[in-house]
């Protein structure tokens, strides 16, 4: 996991050619400008979901790793809260290869606070728990870029 302030997105490049290229292109263009739905960064190699939802209660909600792809975090409108698991997985539901998913549950986590301004870092098979509503509401506009490892 990595997770900082948007201005110092340029200092994690070197790690995957693929995050390199979604991070120059994080840094030249209005993420903000892009409309709900898919944008195509590079293909299917790179690609932004930018969505609106309402964030959920932590109780309930489930960990997802995927073997595909990173994912680069990034709220646009709102905060939520983002929990990392720690220790002990118990599987919920297989490995599902078309939608790049599987669901777990774990005892510990570590939990931190996005919102505008801020980004979070997902490394493939990293159990990550988003949309957790946090104290200042449940409505979010968020962005998900996917980076193939």
């Amino acid at each position: 996991m990595i997770y900082d302030i948007l201005e110092n997105l340029e200092q994690y490049t070197g790690l995957f050619e693929n995050l390199d290229t979604a991070i120059d292109w994080l840094v030249n263009n209005d993420i903000e400008a892009l409309p709900l739905g898919r944008t195509e960064i590079s293909g299917s190699d790179i690609y932004i979901n930018v969505s609106e939802l309402e964030a959920r209660p932590s109780e309930g909600a489930l960990f997802e790793t995927h073997s595909d792809y990173m994912d680069i975090h990034i709220d646009l409108e709102g905060v939520e809260l983002f929990e990392v698991a720690l220790g002990a997985l118990e599987e919920d539901t297989p490995y599902n290869a078309e939608k790049d998913v599987a669901l777990y549950r774990a005892d510990l986590s570590n939990a931190s606070v996005l919102g505008p301004g801020r980004f979070l870092i997902t490394m493939t098979e990293e159990p990550h728990k988003p949309n957790i509503a946090s104290a200042q509401g449940t409505h979010l506009k968020k962005a998900v870029v996917k980076v193939r490892r």
